[in-house]
């Protein structure tokens, strides 16, 4: 009988240490945002606390939040939790109040560069920072899965809502899950020939091409006419996208640029280019998969952005004198 007594004593001991750990131990939390909806009761909140991997058991939280009687004192709203905290320093940081995000909006079709330039001049980051970890090979690799140089593509475009003191990697991350959350319902064709990567590659063309939405899916049918022939894409956006890596921006491509010597000028070099040269946005992505069904593979834009299709050079060529003499 006292051997099972100081047992059950050890055994009670133990938990309780095991408890006090749980509670008082500090963990490495990488940066996470967790929503807590009002009226949320301490159970929820613990439940979404360790989904987060922000606490290690609910029940620590709760029995700490129902003895300090504080359950209907805990603030709803976005928390960001990162860095080595203990189960009380948590609940100390619900009691104090939601946490202020900003807005930033990434606009379609924009580059790694101009991405990080509108984050930074947003108070998000530093741009040098997010350069960086962009290119990083072993980053993007992990991030998106893919075996890809950089993050070129994958940066979505969206509004989106941070804390001020998020890291750029947390951004980084946000905006590329935003991507694959985005594109995880798309139908890829059986017949359909080109990879995911593939995909995310022509629809930054298109992106860049097309100014209107319900003219993507023609325009991805020249290209795709195109590329099923052999025929060159010679898409003036990928030699656009040599000359602003090259610090060089002009709306207008002069015919020296189109003799660059680049695997991304498609004036040059058959087939896609190596990596995509922007962010795509969703409609351009469909129209890659969804195509228009066309003969088309020649078009030019007006002078209000509208694209006139031929499926003959001759009437490509015939079109534009026309265009330009009833312009005056």
């Amino acid at each position: 009988m006292k051997i099972f007594a100081l047992s059950l004593l050890f055994l009670l001991i133990l938990i309780a240490g095991y408890e006090l750990y749980l509670i008082l131990i500090p963990r490495m939390i990488e940066e996470v945002l967790v929503e807590i909806k009002q009226g949320e009761s301490a159970a929820s909140i613990a439940d979404k606390l360790v989904q987060n991997r922000v606490i290690r058991s609910k029940w620590p939280f709760i029995i700490l939040v129902r003895l300090r009687g504080i359950e209907k004192d805990l603030s709803w709203g976005k928390y960001l939790f990162s860095g080595n905290l203990s189960t009380t320093s948590v609940i100390d940081r619900i009691l104090e109040g939601k946490v202020e995000l900003k807005r930033v909006t990434i606009p379609e079709g924009l580059t790694i560069r101009e991405t990080a330039q509108t984050l930074s001049k947003q108070g998000f980051g530093q741009y040098e920072n997010y350069l960086a970890l962009s290119r990083d090979q072993e980053f993007a690799q992990k991030i998106t899965n893919l075996p890809v140089q950089t993050l070129e593509g994958f940066l979505y475009p969206e509004t989106y809502r941070f804390a001020e003191e998020v890291t750029e990697e947390y951004i980084l991350r946000s905006l590329v899950n935003e991507f694959f959350t985005r594109t995880s319902e798309l139908h890829f064709p059986e017949d359909f020939n080109y990879s995911l990567y593939e995909t995310i590659i022509l629809a930054s063309i298109i992106e860049k091409e097309a100014r209107f939405i319900d003219e993507k899916p023609l325009i991805s049918s020249v290209f795709l006419n195109r590329l099923n022939i052999g025929m060159r894409l010679q898409a003036d956006p990928t030699v656009a996208y040599i000359l602003t890596k090259e610090g060089i921006r002009r709306r207008r491509i002069y015919y020296r640029d189109l003799e660059i010597d680049s695997p991304y000028n498609t004036y040059r070099y058959s087939g896609l280019p190596p990596a995509p040269i922007c962010s795509p946005s969703l409609p351009a992505i469909k129209a890659v998969l969804e195509p228009a069904e066309s003969d088309f593979l020649y078009f030019f834009a007006d002078s209000q952005g509208r694209h006139i299709f031929s499926k003959t050079y001759r009437e490509h060529i015939y079109k534009q004198r026309a265009l330009r003499s009833s312009s005056g």
